[in-house]
């Protein structure tokens, strides 16, 4: 008789599928139940877990999307708020390359080197010795 254990039965989804049909063909009709029974409950637990995991990344893109809007819509208002009370540097800060890395990090949740590098550079020339002159 082919082996009866669940491994071999159930977990042979890349096997020889002629070896697994046999397998399933040799088992009494109360361990073919009862192995049944486990598959299709097995079935519904994973069925669960994927909806659980499809609804908690469909919670997180939802959250993504709003903090990218709310940093957003904040940046260009202190740059705007910057810009009147005539503090051009500091307005330039918040519409600059390190920002938009922060937005492209919050909305698809992936950060590049070269986003990395483009703010450590536009940080670097607003933070070197001697700076740029106060209007």
């Amino acid at each position: 008789m082919a082996e009866q254990s669940g491994d071999g039965l159930l977990g042979d989804r890349g096997g020889d599928v002629a070896a697994t049909m046999t397998a399933w063909a040799d088992l009494p009709a109360a361990h073919l139940k009862v192995a049944l029974d486990f598959w299709s409950d097995q079935l519904k637990l994973d069925d669960g877990h994927r909806a659980v995991r499809e609804k908690n990344q469909n919670r997180l893109n939802v959250m993504g999307m709003i903090s990218g809007i709310v940093l957003s819509v904040a940046s260009i208002g202190s740059a705007i708020g910057f810009g009147i009370v005539h503090d051009y540097w500091m307005a330039g800060i918040m519409v600059s390359p390190s920002v938009f890395a922060t937005l492209k990090l919050f909305v698809t949740r992936k950060s590049d080197r070269a986003d990395v590098r483009a703010a450590g550079a536009a940080l670097g020339a607003i933070t070197q010795p001697g700076g740029p002159q106060p209007l």
